[in-house]
C-alpha cells in the first residue's frame, strides 16, 4: 500500500505502521507473522515490529551454546529518522499468553563483537525485574547492506522447565521526562481532606496528629510531583520522576511505600501534597498533618523554645572577661566575683570565645583565690613590689 508522502509502507506484525512520513528505504522488509505469545507491555516501549523470527534456545545442561541474529542496515533506517525508535533484544522463558522479559542466567550478549554491558539478571527472585535490552547505539546503521551480528551465549538452562525464547523489535520508546505529563489522574484536596477526617472519626482508633514528610522515600529529596498508587492507604507521597526511574530500570511497579502494585495506569497527582508544597520554602522538609486535615510547619514552636533557652544558658556563663590593660607594659588583670586572674598575655578581645570547648550543663563555681599581695599586718610587712619588664 503506498502511503500519501509517495514513500512505500507496510504494516508489521502488531497492527503499527512503522513508517515515519518522509522516510525512505531501499527494500521493506516483509511483515513477520505474529507471535503465539506476546511480552508484557510498558509505559516505556511500544512494539512496532519484530526483526526476523522468534528463536527457541535449545536447554544447554553442561556446555555453552550461541544464538547468532543477523540484521541488515536497511531494516533499520527507521531509526534514521526518527531517534525514539530503539531496536531491543526481548527474552523469554515460556509459552503463556503474556511473558514477562526473562533471560538465562548465565547469559551474555554480543553486538557486533562488544559485548553488551546490562543487567540481564534483574533481581533474584523477582519474575519481571528486568527489562529488554537496547542495542540501537551497538548497531551500524550505513550503509544499507551492512550485516549487524547480535549473539546471545548462555548455557546451564536445564533448571528451567521450558525453553527460552529470544527476539529482536523495533519499538517506539518513551523517556521519563516524557511519561510524567501522561500522569493524567489526580486526587482532589478535599478527597484527601475527607479521607484524614474519616480514620480520625474510626472510634477503634485514637486520633492524634502525624507527620507528613515533603521528601521523597526514593531519592530523599524534596518532591516535585507528588504522587502515589489510587488504590494507596496512605497519604505519604513519592516522586513521580523518582518512581519512574526506578521502574525503568528494574520494572516491578511496586508501591516504595506500602508495596501495593502500582503500574503506571494507577499513578495518580495529589493535589494536597501539592498545595503544601507550593505554600512552603524549600527548607520544609515536613509538615504536621491534624485529624481534621488541617497542617502547619512541624517544630516551629519548639524550635523557638530550644533558641531561647539556649540565649539563656550564654547570659548565665561566669567565664573570665578580658578587657586590655591601657597600661605600657600591657599586661592586665580580669577580675569576676570573688575572683582574680593575672594574664600573661596582651588581650584585645572582648569576651573569650566559648564555642569551641563542651559548655557544662551546670553553673561553674568561681575558684578560690588567696590574695598573697598584702598581710593583715600592713605595719610590719611591706607590700610586694610588682615585678620589672623590659
Amino acid at each position: 500500500m503506498a502511503s500519501p508522502y509517495g514513500v512505500p509502507s507496510y504494516q508489521g506484525p502488531f497492527g503499527y505502521n512503522t513508517h515515519p512520513a518522509g522516510l525512505t528505504i531501499h527494500k521493506p522488509p516483509p511483515a513477520r507473522p505474529v507471535e503465539p505469545f506476546a511480552f508484557k507491555s510498558s509505559p516505556f516501549y511500544e512494539l512496532r515490529y519484530q526483526l526476523g523470527k522468534t528463536r527457541e534456545l535449545d536447554i544447554m545442561t553442561s556446555h555453552r551454546n550461541t544464538e547468532k541474529v543477523e540484521l541488515r542496515a536497511s531494516e533499520l533506517q527507521m531509526c534514521l529518522a526518527d531517534p525514539s525508535m530503539k531496536v531491543l533484544v526481548f527474552c523469554a522463558n515460556g509459552t503463556t499468553p503474556v511473558q514477562d522479559i526473562a533471560f538465562p542466567y548465565q547469559c551474555e550478549l554480543r553486538v557486533n563483537g562488544d559485548e553488551v554491558k546490562a543487567n540481564l539478571r534483574g533481581l533474584k527472585n523477582k519474575p519481571g525485574s528486568t527489562k529488554p535490552v537496547d542495542v540501537t547505539s551497538m548497531l551500524r546503521l550505513r550503509p544499507p547492506n551492512y550485516a549487524n551480528l547480535i549473539e546471545v551465549t548462555y548455557a546451564l538452562t536445564q533448571k528451567v522447565p521450558v525453553k527460552f525464547y529470544l527476539s529482536v523489535i523495533i519499538c517506539k520508546t518513551t523517556t521519563v521526562e516524557g511519561l510524567v505529563p501522561q500522569i493524567r489522574q489526580k486526587i482532589r484536596k478535599e478527597h484527601v481532606v475527607d479521607e484524614i477526617t474519616q480514620k480520625a472519626s474510626d472510634p477503634d482508633v485514637v486520633a492524634t496528629s502525624q507527620n507528613l514528610s515533603l521528601k521523597c522515600p526514593i531519592t530523599y529529596m524534596r518532591l516535585k510531583n507528588p504522587c502515589r498508587g489510587v488504590k494507596c492507604n496512605h497519604i505519604q507521597c513519592f516522586d513521580a520522576s523518582s518512581y519512574l526511574q526506578m521502574q525503568e530500570q528494574s520494572p516491578l511497579w511496586l508501591c516504595p511505600i506500602c508495596n501495593k502494585a502500582t503500574p503506571f495506569d494507577q499513578l495518580a497527582i495529589d493535589e494536597y501534597a501539592r498545595d503544601i508544597l507550593a505554600r512552603t520554602s524549600e527548607s520544609t522538609e515536613q509538615v504536621t498533618i491534624e485529624p481534621n486535615g488541617e497542617w502547619a510547619l512541624t517544630g516551629s514552636k519548639k524550635d523557638a523554645a530550644g533558641t531561647k533557652s539556649q540565649e539563656a544558658s550564654f547570659v548565665d556563663d561566669d567565664d573570665l572577661v578580658v578587657y586590655e590593660n591601657p597600661n605600657k607594659s600591657g599586661y592586665g588583670y580580669a577580675q569576676q566575683p570573688s575572683s582574680a586572674a593575672y594574664l600573661g598575655t596582651p588581650q584585645s578581645g572582648a569576651s573569650r570565645d566559648t564555642s569551641a570547648a563542651p559548655r557544662s550543663s551546670s553553673k561553674r563555681a568561681a575558684p578560690e583565690v588567696i590574695d598573697l599581695t598584702f598581710s593583715d599586718d600592713e605595719e610590719d610587712v611591706q607590700p610586694a613590689k610588682r615585678p620589672r619588664y623590659y
